[in-house]
């Protein structure tokens, strides 16, 4: 087959040099950013350029992990040559002897094989042990491409992979503020679609974490818009987290207006749902924080459109958080913090004599809602 490595080529520099081929001189690779994929990829189209032995994706956004490691399987193998010269390993339940061998073997058709190693962070320690070793000396005729989830600092297969320079080792790391909107505005964009400004806000604001699950949000919210490409707000609210995110968004709302009944109504929906105490309880000391610091801005004479941007407030209840920071006292605001304080000590096990969490919730939820509803007016 014209183009392909000869079936039993010797090792060392008779190898024919590829695209792919590496040696012991590419002294930039090493520890890199995530934010470096993308340049260094399309350098690999330069046939001068060197292809590390081995690659580290790793970090908690497994969303990100998983779309780098396709992006650098299309970018360094030839994928109609996978039946021969592609194999999978995970790290739970790994022969290392075997990820070894496959490593060491020669390729068939492809230029270069690829062996892929998912769940690395669950690595048993002999295992560890041996990739280890490997990585000492590497094959020239084989990419190991690793994914990991988050490793710690002093993790012995980071500190190798981030002290060689023959291999890259790339953190992903949850995507924030600009990042994030940007990942969401190109992924719809992608599908032909376009947000609104207020639609592209909240999907900021409730879509942060594992982009995996930002994903799985997006493709509901595309398959609820159908033909219509243009995504509203009210989309956004209709579809993207609808028991998670708009209802708990809905409980928080209803406690700072004082609004006890709706409140106690809303929680025992989400908790009958299913939903997480302690994310509930996040979205409520939020959304305190929220009208906390949205007085402290006003008071010092910020124009309220700029106060509503850098604090992410939707067009929509802009009027009635201005209203309540400004009628509620920031002593009842950081008491509402004390007892969202106090609730998160119960709710993690650290209360003297323990509490069902629904019981714990439903007490912070009258004590916040009824506290707030009678808060003394102040001059706006």
């Amino acid at each position: 087959m014209a183009g392909a490595l000869p079936l039993h080529p010797a090792r060392g520099d008779n190898l024919p040099k590829t695209p792919w081929q590496y040696d012991g001189n590419n002294s930039d690779t090493m520890k890199l950013k995530a934010s470096d994929l993308t340049a260094r990829i399309k350098t690999l189209h330069d046939p001068a350029t060197l292809l590390p032995k081995a690659i580290l994706l790793f970090g908690p956004d497994q969303g990100l992990v998983t779309a780098a490691a396709t992006t650098l399987r299309q970018a360094t193998f030839q994928e109609e040559h996978a039946d021969f010269d592609l194999e999978f390993f995970f790290g739970g339940d790994l022969n290392a002897e075997r990820l070894v061998n496959s490593c060491q073997s020669y390729p068939f058709l492809a230029s270069r094989r690829l062996v892929m190693l998912k769940d690395a962070d669950q690595l048993a320690a002999a295992a560890n042990q041996a990739i280890l070793r490997y990585l000492k000396r590497p094959s020239p005729t084989t990419l190991l491409l690793v994914l990991a989830g988050n490793l710690e600092t002093q993790n012995p297969l980071r500190k190798a992979f981030e002290a060689s320079p023959d291999t890259w080792c790339m953190p992903f790391y949850a995507l924030e503020g600009r990042e994030l909107r940007q990942w969401l505005a190109t992924q719809l964009q992608q599908e032909g679609f376009q947000a609104e400004e207020d639609a592209l806000q909240y999907l900021c604001e409730h879509l942060a974490g594992d982009t995996r699950n930002s994903r799985q949000e997006l493709e509901k919210l595309i398959l609820f818009m159908g033909d219509q490409r243009r995504v509203r707000l009210e989309d956004a609210l209709a579809m993207v987290g609808e028991t998670t995110t708009h209802s708990g968004f809905g409980l928080a709302a209803a406690i700072t207006a004082g609004q006890l009944k709706e409140a106690l109504a809303i929680l025992e929906k989400l908790l009958d749902s299913g939903e997480e105490p302690i994310a509930l309880l996040g979205m409520i000391s939020q959304r305190l924080r929220r009208v906390g610091l949205c007085g402290e801005l006003l008071a010092q004479g910020r124009e309220p459109k700029a106060v509503a941007a850098q604090l992410q407030i939707f067009w929509k209840e802009q009027a009635q958080v201005f209203a309540q920071s400004r009628t509620i006292p920031a002593r009842t605001l950081a008491d509402g913090l004390l007892y969202c304080l106090e609730a998160d000590r119960q709710l993690k096990g650290g209360a003297a004599t323990p509490i069902p969490p629904a019981q714990v919730m439903e007490r912070l939820v009258m004590r916040l809602a009824s506290r707030l509803g009678s808060r003394r007016r102040v001059s706006p």
